[in-house]
């Protein structure tokens, strides 16, 4: 192993570890473009423990293999936003915490940079999901609270209530039923909570 540094042609540099005349070990890769990986190689490739910073002020500090983020590691954005978890071939696969910067956060699984399977949203404004997702989206079984205190505890199709839940209202008010978009709809009762009862049809949130 030796340790030297490369100008090349088109403007990259790099300066650290040689084996067999490959970039092989510790070292700093600078692309002409303003991108830097400064960390472990084999063969050429990026691969172990680094860092690779982009010209427009993003980040990524983890696990690398064969060139490509792979393992554990955190991504930050110029704007903000960041994420830090599982990856899989340059992607977030696994398990992770993304966290915006408007004070929004999302912990639990991934595939393929998208939300899909087990995990909790919460929002700035204190409102928050927990529960099942595909492609981003809540889609399955999951509770949402929100901040003025009523839950929404049941099915989920393309991030709408639909199928059958229960929503509780601060006051003491529930109703358990059919929903339809977001909409009491198909057959539930309602109960409130001055004793009032009502069990039967609904139509868009109105009682027939």
């Amino acid at each position: 192993m030796i340790k030297k540094s490369v100008k090349y042609d088109n403007g990259d540099s790099y300066d650290g570890d040689w084996v067999d005349g490959k970039r092989h070990g510790k070292g700093k890769y600078k692309w002409a473009s303003g991108n830097s990986y400064d960390g472990d190689w084999v063969d050429d490739k990026m691969h172990g423990k680094g860092k690779y910073k982009w010209a427009n002020g993003n980040s990524y500090d983890g696990d690398w293999v064969d060139g490509k983020r792979h393992g554990k590691g955190k991504y930050k954005w110029a704007n903000g936003n960041s994420y830090d978890g599982d990856w899989v071939n340059d992607n977030r696969t696994g398990k992770g915490e993304y966290k915006w910067a408007n004070g929004n956060s999302y912990d639990g699984d991934w595939v393929d940079d998208k939300r899909h399977g087990k995990g909790k949203y919460k929002w700035a404004n204190g409102n928050s999901y927990d529960g099942d997702w595909v492609d981003d989206k809540r889609h399955g079984k999951g509770k949402y609270k929100w901040a003025n205190g009523n839950s929404y505890d049941g099915d989920w199709v393309n991030d709408n209530r639909t199928g059958k839940g229960e929503f509780k209202w601060a006051d003491g008010d529930i109703y358990y039923g059919d929903w339809v978009n977001g909409k009491r709809h198909g057959q539930g009762e309602y109960k409130s909570a001055n004793g009032e009862k009502y069990n039967g049809k609904w139509v868009l949130d109105e009682r027939m």
